[in-house]
């Protein structure tokens, strides 16, 4: 059986997460050491095929029907009767991607403008946090 490279899959769920725009956290192993993008209510690996989502989250099968309609852009792979698993060939569009977050239960990543950034590194700076932590992370970001 063909499996996807350990070395491939990590950049490609990176790409998925920035897709999503789910928070950097919620990459992480599985119990057997391979990548996955957690969530509340299901995960997201990286597999030959393109993505594979396991929808978990669902307490009825009229629950599991929405989802299914909801995410009619991905193909089902498992139908179960609350729960199942679907495969998308390609990275999800903005409005997949919404879609995705939800019935997965990922949290979306903050997204911080200039002025929200100068603000919260002046709030910081005003309530004892060390410039030089501060200039440490600014460093490393340019």
């Amino acid at each position: 059986m063909d499996r996807y490279p350990p070395s491939l899959q990590r950049p490609a769920l990176l790409a998925l997460a920035k897709s999503l725009g789910s928070r950097d956290r919620a990459l992480r192993r599985d119990e057997h050491g391979e990548w996955r993008i957690n969530g509340s209510k299901g995960h997201a690996y990286a597999v030959l095929e393109g993505f594979q989502f396991m929808v978990m989250g669902c307490e009825t099968a009229r629950q599991w029907t929405a989802a299914k309609k909801a995410l009619a852009f991905a193909t089902v792979l498992q139908d179960g009767d609350e729960e199942g698993s679907l495969i998308l060939d390609r990275l999800p569009t903005a409005d997949e991607a919404g879609a995705l977050r939800r019935y997965l239960g990922l949290a979306k990543k903050r997204e911080l403008g200039e002025e929200e950034l100068a603000r919260l590194r002046a709030f910081a700076i005003g309530h004892g946090f060390q410039a030089k932590k501060l200039a440490s992370t600014e460093g490393a970001a340019t």
